[in-house]
């Protein structure tokens, strides 16, 4: 679909984008074209890539929206439910608006919008939303490993499979195959049950011994007819058993059916509910992942625990459910501000923690201080009540601890450091006094986390 005649106005982030930029999900905005641009700042502030339309050359644009992922558009923008209806066919679309009646809500519903949000815009809501509507969009592909010892076989279920949009891994040699798991992180695994030294039963049984691989999926594949030897194979460890010779129709909408229930149940029991990000056990899990993998190629990570400043003085002053949304809002802005391959979970409380993969300690710095600075610009509440938040981070990397517990122990500590130095700011161990500061400077809890902003 084209659509017309639009000026492109680039944010100051845009200008000088961030590593991760590519990866930034793009959200178009169309607002007033007498607007001052806030609304951009706020989507930026989140960690999307702000697109902003303005239509002052009328109702035809000329300039197609190629790889949004979600649209704003404003009540004050040129022929907004026209707008609505055009751009609804493409991606989510969310109305901001002061009149949220019934007859304007239906109006906007016929148009094909996914939200409204009314005036004065609450930026915890907009955060939850983009949130639910853009996730999908993030989403990265579904992850099969094969274990066949017939490599053109193999090759020809990959093949499929890329086909279908999965990512598929081939592994001939069944001895590699726990090896090649702790690499790749598979979301299903494809094999044969016959294959030379170990049959496939036997390597089901051994990824069972893990717990870690207790709800893998494994799809046998075989030309075995024999109902009971069937039912052997997915009493020993496999889920499904696909029989020989083989529908590649039927092969991938198995293995996406499979791996899909296997997905969402994974994210139910890994997901911290308040926020959706990977839970302390899960998180922890991953860590142990990743240092292992360092281990053995030599890469390096690092670790950058978050903690809310003065959060307990958000929740007395503004209640647990203003809290909760600030927990949200950060959690939006720290997985907006990263690139997909990086790892964000909930430590507890008000404290998170992120892996930054392939990432020294400080570069990372630099990274979650680009995510401080937009999350401090951050306004919550409504009109006189409106308040900013900021947080203090410790960043600690694989090369100088290697076990998990080391590298914790030592984000921790440089954490608690930048909480002495005055908070609002991200420290690691070769971090001089200064050198990452603090934007804006306060004394207390009341005025870190509770003084209202001009409007």
């Amino acid at each position: 679909m084209i659509v017309n005649s639009t000026t492109f106005a680039m944010t100051s982030e845009e200008a000088a984008p961030p590593l991760n930029a590519r990866e930034r999900p793009a959200i178009g905005i169309f607002d007033s074209p007498d607007s001052d641009d806030s609304l951009v700042e706020t989507v930026s502030r989140l960690g999307y890539r702000a697109v902003s339309y303005s239509t002052r050359s009328g109702p035809q644009l000329t300039t197609s929206p190629e790889g949004l992922a979600a649209v704003l558009i404003t009540g004050g923008a040129t022929d907004p439910l026209e707008r609505a209806a055009e751009m609804s066919a493409v991606c989510p679309v969310l109305f901001i608006g002061a009149d949220v009646s019934v007859e304007a809500r239906l109006a906007a519903a016929r148009a094909g919008v996914s939200a409204i949000l009314g005036r004065p815009l609450e930026i915890g809501e907009l955060a939850e939303w983009l949130n639910d509507l853009v996730g999908s969009h993030r989403e990265t592909p579904i992850s099969i490993l094969i274990v066949d010892d017939d490599q053109f076989l193999a090759e020809t279920y990959a093949l499929a499979l890329e086909s279908a949009g999965m990512h598929a891994v081939v592994e001939s040699d069944p001895s590699a195959v726990l090896g090649q798991m702790t690499a790749t992180y598979p979301d299903l695994v494809l094999m044969d049950v016959a294959m030379p030294d170990m049959s496939g039963i036997e390597l089901a049984k051994m990824i069972r011994q893990s717990r870690r691989h207790l709800s893998l999926p494994i799809v046998f594949l075989s030309a075995e007819q024999e109902p009971g030897r069937q039912l052997e194979a997915r009493a020993l460890g496999g889920d499904d058993f696909i029989a020989k010779p083989i529908d590649l129709d039927r092969l991938v909408a198995l293995v996406r059916m499979r791996a899909d229930r296997a997905i969402r149940l994974r994210s139910m029991m890994e997901r911290d509910s308040l926020t959706g990000l990977l839970n302390h056990g899960r998180f922890t899990d991953r860590l142990d992942h990743e240092l292992e993998r360092c281990r053995r190629s030599g890469g390096e990570v690092s670790l950058a625990l978050i903690d809310v400043d003065f959060f307990k003085g958000v929740n007395d002053a503004h209640g647990h459910v203003r809290g909760d949304q600030v927990l949200r809002t950060l959690a939006q802005t720290l997985s907006g501000g990263l690139r997909r391959i990086d790892i964000v979970g909930r430590f507890g409380g008000e404290e998170f923690g992120v892996l930054l993969l392939d990432t020294p300690p400080d570069a990372a710095c630099v990274v979650i201080d680009r995510i401080r600075h937009r999350f401090s610009g951050i306004e919550f509440g409504a009109r006189a009540r409106t308040f900013c938040v900021t947080f203090s981070a410790g960043v600690s990397g694989s090369r100088s601890h290697q076990s998990a517990e080391e590298i914790v122990s030592a984000a921790d500590g440089q954490m608690y450091r930048a909480k002495a130095a005055g908070r609002n700011r991200v420290l690691t161990r070769l971090s001089p006094p200064g050198q990452l500061r603090n934007d804006s400077p306060m004394q207390s809890a009341e005025s870190v986390s509770l003084r209202p902003m001009a409007e």
